[in-house]
């Protein structure tokens, strides 16, 4: 990663609070209402400590991205029926797999795009199967939303950031998971993180919850039970950079050292009276370490060619493509690694732009596609290639198979390809969910490398009406189930109490 202000991010961010956070708000603040919601029983719920921390990064495509990068099984009959040729937007390729390009002697050999697998080649397909392959890799093909069936935004980027289709103000993902940890802090404070050290006491942790696409719904906090602020997520911007950082209201290099002053004056006095002030005394004392681990992890999210130093990918042999969705997919991958105590985060993908392809989604949508699934596929060899480095907690990284990445998004879009070259809302997305392998129950874990869920077309042939369905039988999952999975993780082992549904079924992949 290059020209990245972390450093200054990351020693301001401790600065500016003894709680160690600079928390996220409501979040998407224009769309929240302001009812209440019935909130979950948070010490209700039943929790079997896992045997070590889970890491999950949430990686959500805002507008909601087609299936087909991921799910070209129905392609024929979709081409058959669309409004617009899919043949002719895209080549006879589309349609073809490697085997019927290699037995067609008047076809060259590259020209195909189904995978074994049926994914779309071009669209991030051949990273796709790279990482199926090895096992790094599961998709869901049947996340399709029966209780809610709405193809509003707001409803579907609500309902996926809250884990629930009660949505009106109430807590997100995130929030959720930090108020049960908070229920449940003697089971967990013993739990081992990555580096096999105890997880200790809660207000205690480095960077617990992590946006690093601002103002993010997953910490939407709870109306009717309060959040420790040092439980709340803390922003980043797509830049890396510090969005509250002092000289963004005018401060120049002179206040910066001022207040830095003041701030060590303070630190003397509160020492002299440490048995008087003892919050405050403990408070500093906690900013002076965290803003030593903070340095330490910084480093470790820079690199300067010139001076000779390394980003920690780099120095594994590992290289990102480069991008700012790249850039994001790297720090969020790397402060996972070198610091076991961050236990979740939300990553957007800046510079791909969005997902709402109405328009033009055949000029665009294939090379994004693409993209993403080889920045994802980096950091699933830079978490893979970590084993044994050091963290900021004074260990080692003893585990890496505790580290979930999960990508989808709103919902899915219709099949037909309409008159400007793109797909309007539908309902049927995939999840792709990498790595984690030693944090998933078994049924999940035993799905990573495999294809689960099938589809059909539906719809009116040669109308703007056409979509995709899960089969008769196949396994269908309810948006939900990705929230209650990420609970499965971390231990509960009732995660309808979580999601405010009484549905085993769908709550949890299988």
């Amino acid at each position: 990663m290059k020209n990245m202000k972390r450093r200054d991010f990351l020693k301001l961010a401790s600065a500016l609070s003894a709680s160690k956070a600079i928390p996220v708000g409501l979040g998407v603040g224009a769309l929240a209402q302001q009812a209440h919601a019935d909130s979950p029983d948070y010490s209700a719920v039943t929790v079997s400590p896992p045997s070590i921390m889970p890491q999950v990064i949430n990686i959500f495509m805002y507008g909601g991205a087609s299936e087909l990068a991921g799910n070209l099984s129905n392609i024929a009959d979709i081409n058959t029926n669309s409004v617009n040729s899919y043949a002719e937007a895209f080549g006879d390729r589309i349609l073809r797999t490697e085997a019927e390009a290699l037995a067609d002697a008047g076809v060259n050999d590259d020209d195909w795009e189904i995978t074994p697998n049926k994914f779309w080649r071009s669209a991030g397909g051949s990273h796709m199967e790279d990482m199926l392959a090895a096992g790094d890799m599961a998709v869901y093909r049947t996340i399709f939303k029966k209780k809610s069936p709405t193809r509003s935004h707001r409803e579907s980027i609500f309902m996926s950031h809250k884990g629930t289709t009660d949505i009106e103000s109430s807590p997100g993902i995130g929030s959720r998971l930090a108020l049960m940890m908070q229920q449940n802090a003697n089971t967990y404070s013993g739990v081992a993180t990555a580096d096999n050290l105890p997880l200790g006491d809660l207000d205690k942790l480095v960077l617990p919850f992590v946006s690093f696409e601002g103002d993010s719904q997953t910490y939407a906090l709870d109306p009717n039970n309060t959040l420790p602020v040092y439980l709340r997520g803390l922003t980043m911007d797509n830049n890396f950079n510090n969005p509250y950082q002092r000289n963004l209201f005018g401060a120049s290099s002179g206040s910066e050292s001022a207040i830095n002053s003041l701030l060590q004056a303070r630190d003397a006095q509160i020492t002299s009276n440490s048995a008087k002030y003892g919050k405050a005394y403990n408070g500093f004392k906690d900013r002076e370490g965290l803003e030593s681990n903070m340095d330490d992890l910084s480093a470790l999210l820079s690199n300067d060619n010139d001076a000779g130093t390394q980003s920690s990918a780099e120095a594994l042999g590992i290289t990102y493509p480069g991008g700012s969705f790249s850039d994001q997919v790297e720090a969020a991958v790397t402060l996972a690694i070198h610091n076991p105590q961050t236990l979740y985060m939300a990553v957007g993908t800046p510079g791909l732009g969005g997902w709402d392809d109405h328009n033009n989604g055949i000029d665009r949508y294939p090379d994004r596609m693409n993209d993403l699934m080889e920045a994802v596929k980096a950091g699933i060899a830079h978490i893979k290639a970590s084993n044994g480095v050091a963290t900021v907690g004074g260990g080692n990284r003893a585990h890496t198979d505790n580290i979930v990445i999960n990508v989808f998004g709103d919902f899915g879009r219709l099949v037909n390809l309409n008159n400007s070259g793109g797909w309007d809302h539908a309902n049927n997305q995939n999840l792709y969910t990498f790595g984690g392998q030693g944090v998933r129950p078994a049924k999940e874990a035993a799905a990573m490398g495999s294809v689960v869920g099938t589809t059909e077309r539906q719809g009116t042939s040669k109308t703007n009406n056409q979509y995709t369905v899960p089969v008769t039988g196949t396994p269908t999952f309810e948006p939900m189930s990705i929230a209650a999975s990420i609970y499965g993780y971390f231990g509960v082992t009732d995660p309808e109490r979580m999601t405010s549904d009484d549905k085993p079924l769908e709550n949890g992949l299988p």
